[in-house]
């Protein structure tokens, strides 16, 4: 499934969950994750997400690549998207289709 940009996984998750990537592989990382102020687990949503003209994207995505983001980012949206569940309705930028 292609992402619709719709930001639902981003805000199903806590707010540190990009601290998942390869700081190893992507040392810009480890800086950008030295200039933010970590929230806790349980607070939503990624801190990396950013809305713009109703459409969601990841800071880590715009700056460095898709390549750059966490492998379990990568492939969230795709495993199953809240229009099927209809689980996240009425939050987030989603259009109805």
């Amino acid at each position: 499934m292609e992402c619709k940009r719709c930001g639902h996984c981003c805000m199903a998750v806590g707010s540190t969950f990009w601290t998942h990537g390869d700081f190893k592989q992507w040392p810009k990382l480890q800086e950008l994750k030295d200039t933010v102020e970590l929230g806790g687990y349980d607070s939503m949503p990624c801190q990396m997400l950013i809305v713009r003209k109703g459409k969601a994207y990841c800071d880590i995505e715009l700056k460095y690549g898709r390549r750059a983001k966490p492998d379990v980012c990568k492939e969230y949206p795709e495993l199953e998207c809240h229009q099927q569940t209809k689980t996240f309705t009425g939050r987030g930028v989603c259009e109805q289709v």
